[in-house]
């Protein structure tokens, strides 16, 4: 083996996996929609699923859209940033910067292609923007990477990044079953939010490391 490959096979398989794979969805999937394709299998997915789903579900589906919505999500990412803000300028900065693109993306992203929501079984929850990619995956993805980011030189990284996979798959298997996305529509999301978080994650990770060095010491050093 290279030892170029050797020395740096981590990053790669970050940047494959995180921004490169996610990317190609995206762009894969945005084609389509453009382009006005008919993605056979999602309605007789979307169909089996309401009607396959244990009733519980309902309710479950109902909290993560709610925790997931706008109102919910800005304000708690407000006050994060706020107290990120006061332990570390340069960790809040990223913070927002990786959770906050990431939600702006997606409004551009919905105001280009304005895909109408799917009318193939009745909803479940009042929807009145447009359906692709979904608000609700792709803040779901970036919140989750970049939250284990920030903790990935400690011993929560792994128990964050598991809760993180958990609540991004419940995030967007609801907003299906709710039935106000196509599936395609939340893989997009999801591919979204991945590749911002992680590319903002590579491109600041060294000065986050610094920051999060410094906090240690006691000495905050926000980043010019």
């Amino acid at each position: 083996m290279l030892p170029w490959l050797r020395l740096h096979w981590r990053p790669l398989l970050v940047l494959a996996f995180l921004i490169l794979l996610p990317l190609f969805l995206l762009g894969k999937i945005a084609e389509d929609v453009h382009e006005k394709e008919v993605f056979g299998w999602e309605a007789p997915l979307m169909v089996a699923f309401r009607y396959h789903a244990p009733q519980w579900f309902r309710g479950v589906a109902d909290v993560f859209s709610t925790v997931g919505s706008a109102r919910a999500m800005l304000p708690f990412c407000g006050l994060l940033t706020v107290w990120l803000w006061f332990r570390s300028h340069s960790v809040a900065r990223y913070f927002l910067i990786s959770v906050m693109g990431a939600a702006l993306m997606n409004v551009a992203l919905k105001l280009i292609f304005a895909r109408a929501r799917p009318q193939v079984i009745p909803w479940l929850w009042e929807e009145g923007d447009a359906s692709f990619p979904s608000g609700h995956a792709s803040m779901a993805a970036a919140l989750a990477v970049t939250l284990t980011a920030l903790l990935w030189r400690t011993r929560w990284r792994w128990p964050i990044a598991v809760l993180g996979v958990v609540y991004v798959v419940f995030m967007g298997v609801s907003r299906v079953y709710l039935g106000v996305h196509y599936p395609t529509d939340v893989l997009a999301g999801w591919a979204l939010g991945l590749a911002w978080a992680g590319g903002v994650a590579l491109v600041l990770w060294q000065r986050l490391r610094e920051a999060q060095l410094s906090g240690r010491q006691g000495s905050p050093r926000p980043l010019s």
